[in-house]
């Protein structure tokens, strides 16, 4: 028996045509999806620049020039109010103490409908 010389494969095992046909309609796809989107969907060619510069609105905020210094402030005024007495609503007779000095009260007092330990 003479040896085959090269390399083949089984006709039976491997379907050209299918594959070949399966590539064409994906190329197929791939060409003609980018032609046809605009005529599906107009309004995503009037789509604006990723990179483009959105227009300022007169109600937007003004950006912080140095954002840890308005950081720093609005920790150091919340820490002045957090760790001072002070009125929250003087005709109701609401103050404002520090939280130190609530927790020692809480504790020594206990909650108002709870058991004092």
């Amino acid at each position: 028996m003479a040896e085959a010389t090269g390399f083949d494969y089984e006709r039976s095992d491997m379907a050209t045509k299918a594959i070949a046909g399966i590539a064409a309609g994906l190329g197929t796809f791939v060409l003609v999806v980018p032609l046809v989107m605009p005529l599906i969907f107009p309004q995503s060619m009037r789509h604006v620049s990723p990179v483009a510069r959105p227009a300022l609105s007169s109600n937007a905020p003004p950006l912080e020039v140095t954002p840890s210094d308005e950081l720093e402030r609005a920790r150091r005024g919340d820490a002045e109010i957090t760790n001072s007495y002070g009125w929250v609503d003087r005709d109701r007779g609401i103050v404002r103490v520090p939280v130190k000095r609530a927790t020692e009260m809480l504790l020594r007092k206990g909650l108002p409908g709870w058991p004092t330990p």
